[in-house]
């Protein structure tokens, strides 16, 4: 079992989650979110075996499907992606030693700003739970008045976002920063 590859793809998971898989909840959360960002199932038990939850006397190598849909999860295309942007980056660490902020810990109606290249830059403000609303956009597909929802800005990051409703329409995900990530600041 390539073990480093595996971690490296679990801490990346949580980093995107905003989230440390630590108990039950934390993966039935986990479900929901890979769920709600690939419109693809996957079962908390799945999750649980391949963080090393569950303690089976037969230890399954996860499928390849799994790893694929927690790569796409976290960005990648697909785990082989993953892996290979692994191998080219020696400085990958499983630590966050970036400037980040969680959004349990932003005030309801605090606001921030977003930028990315090229030119890129929004004006959120929280509106409470992890919602957040557009109040300005430069250079965004996002529109003044979309909501969404975040639970970490990372920054050098890309930026997930989910349950997105844009100009009105059916809710979906969006990547800010896809190359390069984001920079934020609380205004």
């Amino acid at each position: 079992m390539p073990n480093e590859e595996y971690t490296r793809l679990r801490a990346r998971v949580e980093v995107c989650i905003g989230r440390e898989m630590k108990t039950p909840r934390d993966f039935n959360f986990l479900s929901e979110q890979v769920f709600s960002l690939t419109h693809t199932p996957i079962s908390s038990t799945t999750l649980k075996r391949f963080w090393g939850y569950l303690k089976e006397g037969n230890s399954t190598q996860p499928s390849q499907f799994t790893l694929d849909l927690l790569a796409r999860l976290a960005g990648y295309k697909d785990y082989t992606k993953f892996i290979e942007e692994q191998i080219c980056d020696e400085s990958n660490s499983a630590f966050i030693n970036k400037k980040h902020l969680t959004t349990s810990s932003i005030v309801q109606g605090d606001k921030i700003r977003l930028c990315w290249s090229p030119n890129r830059c929004v004006f959120i403000r929280n509106l409470g739970e992890n919602n957040f609303v557009v109040e300005e956009s430069i250079n965004s597909k996002l529109s003044v008045g979309d909501t969404f929802q975040c639970d970490c800005f990372i920054n050098d990051e890309p930026l997930i976002i989910y349950n997105l409703i844009h100009e009105g329409g059916m809710p979906t995900e969006f990547i800010c920063g896809n190359h390069g990530g984001i920079t934020f600041d609380k205004l």
